[in-house]
């Protein structure tokens, strides 16, 4: 009986976590085949503290985060964030990989 509740236990907190990290995911925005500085208006137009970039012409993502001085910065994608939105374009049959800041 301790092994299921325990079970129950650990199974609900993993879908609780994941559920919460898919949906503090910020916006994705398409950029296929721009520059940098392109990129970088794209993840301004959006308006938002953080932002995802993707290129499909050149399978990149690029990461942009929006300081208190209100200037997107391209940051580090992490290895979860790049699996999610490999995922999120399956689809589209590219994997994309993270550009460098």
């Amino acid at each position: 009986m301790r092994k299921t509740v325990t079970r129950v236990a650990l199974l609900s907190a993993g879908l609780l976590l994941s559920t919460t990290s898919l949906a503090a995911m910020s916006p994705i925005t398409e950029c296929n085949d721009c520059s940098s500085q392109a990129a970088l208006s794209a993840a301004k137009a959006q308006q938002s503290d953080s932002v995802y970039v993707v290129d499909f012409v050149n399978r990149t993502a690029q990461k942009f985060v929006t300081d208190d001085k209100g200037a997107a910065l391209l940051t580090k994608l992490s290895v979860g964030e790049l699996n999610h939105l490999n995922q999120e374009f399956n689809h589209r049959k590219v994997h994309l990989r993270a550009v460098k800041p």
